[in-house]
């Protein structure tokens, strides 16, 4: 039998915990996996509890250090930290493969500590928790198609996969999808709150934007049409939909604009955590 590949995760904080949900809940998906994270909380806990990971609460607690990848999923300030950690208690004479999911964080850093460590940064979001994210990945020279395959193997699993070429892409990837949940969220709050204060009940209210938001998304899951033509089907001329959509599709594309200024500062800001 084909030996488990063994996969380290440093840090189980929200995307960590979110991944790794993903990960062990995915039958496909069959590696040896350690997890290094000191304040472990419940939910990830009971995660690892019950999908027998090895847990340790600090690098240096390792038992094993030949692992075949180490994923990072720790924050960008204490990235340097981690690093040296990982020089000091990992198997230098095996070169092992690298994830990254730091936002803001280059492939270049890790070249500076690693060298010729093939590398892959990727860009999920909180969605993949869930089997339903998406994942820009972006690898170095050194990648390799076998490192490459099990890298989209691990992000296909929770969800769907992209590639780029131009590292400076994941900037952008960052301030749409990374950032997007939250986008959504905010609109399906709006939508509530809307609903509330013209007469319907909290919960109601509450209940009928979250399964408008839901219904949406499955109905752009299901269908090949453009998102103008399904937008386009649910608009009847003269209707309650057109009404609307005249206000948030006005001329002067107000709406539009403060929606593509706030996703700018998103870009802006993950540029900034770049450099």
């Amino acid at each position: 039998m084909k030996a488990l590949q063994k996969l380290l995760i440093l840090g189980s904080g929200k995307m960590g915990g979110s991944l790794l949900k993903g990960l062990t809940s995915n039958n496909e998906l069959n590696f040896d996996i350690s997890v290094v994270e000191p304040n472990l909380i419940k939910d990830n806990y009971n995660l690892i509890s019950a999908n027998k990971i090895k847990h340790y609460q600090s690098i240096n607690d390792l038992k094993e250090t030949d692992f075949d990848t180490v994923l990072f999923a720790v924050k960008p300030q204490v990235i340097s930290e981690v690093c040296l950690g990982v020089l000091e208690n990992l198997d230098q004479k095996k070169i092992f493969s690298i994830i990254s999911i730091l936002a803001g964080t280059k492939v270049e850093t890790f070249e500076s500590y690693f060298g010729l460590s093939p590398i892959i940064r990727a860009m999920p979001n909180l969605a993949v928790s869930e089997g339903s994210g998406v994942t820009a990945l972006y690898g170095n020279n050194n990648v390799n198609k076998a490192f490459k395959e099990t890298t989209d193997k691990i992000f296909s699993g929770v969800g769907e996969v992209i590639w780029v070429d131009n590292e400076d892409m994941m900037d952008v990837v960052t301030s749409t999808s990374g950032s997007g949940p939250a986008y959504y969220f905010f609109l399906t709050e709006c939508l509530s709150l809307i609903a509330e204060d013209m007469g319907l009940s909290k919960e109601n209210a509450d209940k009928l934007s979250r399964q408008v938001a839901i219904g949406s998304s499955d109905i752009m899951k299901s269908s090949n049409d453009s998102l103008s033509s399904l937008r386009e089907k649910v608009t009847s001329k003269g209707g309650t939909t057109e009404a609307a959509l005249k206000v948030l599709m006005s001329p002067d594309k107000e709406f539009y604009n403060i929606f593509k200024k706030a996703i700018r500062e998103a870009y802006k800001r993950s540029k900034d955590l770049s450099n």
